[in-house]
């Protein structure tokens, strides 16, 4: 049996409950192995995922991962993963929630390679895509732990934003870059380009009851905390939840099981948010009488705080919309209207469904037909707010984007 407390990987056992006890274990204090005076602990990272709504026709779950990683059903809504490119030792656990939609994954691995791993399954498959927290929804469920937690207790709360299209970033680091930089240590400062330019990471772990009456100032005064990218929420007792706006969640508290309730929650959350953007946003037509038809649906709209300069934008078009590894995961033909104005013929890689967007120096205007996922909305506010503007105005259709993941949230 290969354990996990030094390599990463689950033993292979064969039940939820055995696999329970085993994570619960895993995460309290292992006496006896003393790391500087301190106990060792390894920490579950969990990684939620979207598949589709329950309308759309999607394959079974253990068949649509590459060939290498093999699902084995241990219950109604658990599997043991195995890789076989990794000697088929078990890398986690794959658990099916919101009746399939959102499958959640745990794993004991490092936090880089758990992260590799996760890229090399997900990003290049179109029936997979991260759950993406936007900075709405992180805000949301900061509100949720002001309310439910005891204002003696510590928070912390991670902003970032990076002008990325600026400058010339291609010349100096790729999206790949950043993203092994990120994995390489939660903790860990990550270097800064050798090209200058906005750069704003700013971290704060503090009682509950200064946050209550400091932060929204701190807010109000510096345009980067718009950026709301890591959210730590307490657990029972002590330690906590951190969630990450890539929809990585990593547990420092000591229960498994506390850890995965508040998975639960955010996934509950996102999915009522996006099946309500969803009902709001799909435009649709039906025919009315022999000669005419009705159109049903509305625009998403990304507003900026600040016009783009036109090389800025061109930047944005350029390796947002047209680079096929963009993180935006979007791709498609697009067409010039003007120095600061193009149109997007848009596939979405996520279920490779067609949308149509309209790029400008003051906005974003989307319209997603019928079928396409509302998880897009979530991934394009995520990376407009930390890589090009993180103070910006969403609204679906007339609704404000805040005021539905509040309305979500509250009927969660």
């Amino acid at each position: 049996m290969i354990m996990s407390t030094d390599t990463g990987y689950l033993p292979r056992l064969e039940s939820r409950a055995k696999y329970v006890d085993h994570l619960e274990g895993f995460t309290t204090a292992e006496t006896g192995e003393p790391n500087g005076g301190r106990p060792k602990r390894t920490r579950i990272k969990t990684y939620m995922l979207e598949t589709a709504r329950h309308d759309h026709a999607v394959p079974p779950l253990d068949s649509i991962f590459p060939s290498e990683v093999h699902l084995h059903r241990l219950d109604d809504t658990l599997y043991r993963v195995e890789d076989a490119s990794q000697e088929n030792r078990v890398v986690g656990l794959i658990e099916s929630l919101a009746d399939g939609r959102h499958p959640v994954l745990y794993t004991a691995l490092p936090v880089a390679e758990s992260d590799k791993w996760v890229r090399r399954v997900v990003d290049p498959n179109p029936w997979l895509d991260r759950l993406w927290l936007s900075s709405p929804i992180l805000f949301e469920l900061w509100k949720y732990v002001q309310r439910s937690t005891a204002t003696d207790r510590y928070v912390r709360l991670g902003f970032e934003h990076e002008a990325w299209y600026e400058t010339p970033s291609d010349l100096d680091r790729t999206e790949e870059d950043v993203d092994e930089e990120e994995s390489s240590d939660e903790d860990e400062a990550i270097p800064l380009s050798r090209i200058e330019r906005r750069r704003s990471k700013v971290t704060l772990t503090e009682r509950l009851s200064l946050l209550n009456t400091q932060l929204q100032q701190l807010v109000d005064l510096y345009d980067p905390l718009h950026s709301l990218v890591q959210l730590q929420i307490p657990a029972g007792e002590r330690g906590g939840h951190r969630l990450y706006y890539d929809g990585r969640a990593t547990n420092w508290s000591d229960s498994f099981l506390d850890h995965r309730a508040t998975v639960g929650l955010v996934v509950r959350l996102y999915r009522t948010v996006t099946t309500r953007a969803e009902d709001r946003l799909w435009v649709d037509t039906t025919q009315v009488g022999e000669d005419g038809f009705s159109v049903s649906g509305a625009p998403v709209t990304i507003r900026f705080s600040e016009q783009l300069s036109e090389a800025t934008f061109n930047r944005f078009v350029d390796l947002a919309l047209r680079r096929r590894t963009s993180r935006f995961r979007i791709g498609g033909y697009v067409t010039r209207r003007g120095p600061t104005k193009v149109h997007l013929a848009g596939i979405d890689r996520h279920l490779w469904q067609p949308f149509l967007l309209e790029a400008t120096s003051h906005h974003l205007l989307a319209l997603l037909p019928q079928g396409t996922c509302g998880n897009t909305v979530h991934r394009l506010v995520t990376n407009v707010q930390r890589y090009l503007d993180p103070k910006v105005d969403v609204w679906l259709g007339s609704e404000r984007y805040e005021v539905a993941v509040a309305e979500s949230m509250n009927a969660v």
